[in-house]
């Protein structure tokens, strides 16, 4: 007998789709919202689509962290959540087609749990809420300086720099302003090798670092730079000629690596605040000479200083307060701003009781924000130059002067 198609028995698969509720407008809305119209796995805009020509097209996929059904063959529907709670916003993401059927087909191997799927989610809209609020005009020009430091070479990635500005406080947009034209870092010295090797590295780096900063102080006279975010990695002498060139003409944020965790480049917000102190530690009446010592990550002694840094030196110290120096001694920006203000006020203490000084001779054992800050917070033509050492590799040489 005949049938019309009208009464054709319905196949499983379609049954099974007629019984999938439609999730609701409102929890559709807040998806989108929450995930600011992006893949919350690998964050591709969805909204458009470029594949034939550019086009508004929505291919954003809702997933289920917790299978809407009941049935076993449903990505992870064994887990514990009430059937009326499946279809909340709380328990979907927004996904592009690829990481979709990707989270669905990686159940076997145990990844992409419930736990690691939530978490994730948690994230993404955590920060698409905070991205979102930060005010538009609030944006800093990133300024990167890399180079060789025993042989060893770090890359100041763009979504580095980005990931520090944007959860530092204030939040800003990084802005990589100066680097039109390359996909590189800003500063780069890298290709000089290493002063030990090098005789004109420091006359090199320092002609580089003055180019750069060129276009910087350009930009700033046109309006187009309000703020500077610096990111170094090099020999300490070229980290304060660049804090020195930098000024103080706008704001400006530094940012140093650390080796505490996997964001690098983060300071931390609940890390204790450390102070610093100063100390003469060799007093001579011969007041024009001067020689600072700065120990924050490691110790120079007295010792170690070249043979004319002698006895007719007055020597200074500057330290953390209360602990030996160590690597994560500066791990906040409040325990660098601590530093910077026991800095100023020793260098006001030089140019008030040591008024006839020319030039302070300078030995550092600190970490890469501290050693732009010494350069950054020296005042031009009221204070003395700075004669920069560095240990090339065991005695330290004279390297460059600054001011």
């Amino acid at each position: 007998m005949n049938s019309s198609p009208s009464k054709q028995p319905k196949q499983a698969g379609a049954s099974k789709e007629a019984q999938r509720k439609a999730l609701s407008p409102k929890v559709k809305q807040l998806l989108y919202v929450r995930a600011g119209g992006r893949c919350q796995l690998c964050q591709d805009y969805l909204l458009e689509s470029d594949e034939l020509g550019y086009y508004e097209f929505n291919r954003g996929e809702m997933a289920h962290i917790v299978g809407q059904s009941l049935n076993a063959t449903s990505p992870r529907s064994d887990f514990p959540l009430a059937k009326e709670l499946r279809d909340d916003v709380e328990n979907l993401m927004l996904l592009c087609a690829r990481d979709h059927q990707t989270i669905d087909k990686a159940i076997e191997e145990g990844n992409f749990t419930v736990e690691l799927l939530r978490e994730l989610k948690r994230e993404r809209e955590a920060h698409i809420k905070h991205v979102t609020g930060i005010p538009q005009n609030h944006h800093t020009c990133i300024v990167r300086l890399v180079g060789r430091i025993r042989g060893n070479i770090v890359q100041v990635t763009r979504p580095e720099c980005n990931s520090a500005t944007l959860h530092h406080h204030p939040a800003r947009f990084a802005n990589f302003a100066l680097d039109y034209h390359r996909q590189g870092v800003e500063i780069d010295i890298t290709m000089l090798g290493e002063p030990e090797e090098n005789p004109t590295y420091y006359q090199t780096a320092q002609l580089l670092i003055d180019r750069e900063i060129q276009l910087i102080r350009q930009g700033v006279e046109r309006g187009e730079i309000a703020h500077l975010s610096v990111f170094g990695f090099a020999r300490i002498p070229a980290l304060v000629y660049l804090g020195f060139q930098l000024g103080n003409k706008v704001g400006t944020t530094l940012f140093q690596r650390r080796r505490v965790d996997a964001k690098h480049w983060h300071w931390l917000r609940e890390a204790p605040v450390q102070p610093f102190e100063w100390e003469l530690i060799q007093r001579s009446p011969q007041v024009e000479k001067v020689a600072l010592i700065i120990n924050v990550t490691g110790c120079i002694h007295r010792w170690e200083l070249p043979d004319n840094i002698d006895d007719t030196f007055n020597i200074f110290l500057l330290k953390p307060t209360g602990i030996d120096p160590h690597a994560d001694a500066v791990l906040t920006v409040e325990s660098l701003d601590q530093f910077r203000q026991t800095y100023r006020q020793l260098m006001a203490y030089l140019e008030s009781k040591h008024k006839s000084v020319d030039q302070v001779h300078l030995f550092l054992a600190a970490p890469t924000a501290v050693a732009v800050a010494c350069g950054l917070d020296l005042m031009p033509h009221a204070q003395p130059t700075l004669l920069v050492y560095d240990r090339m590799p065991r005695k330290f040489t004279a390297a460059l002067s600054v001011n």
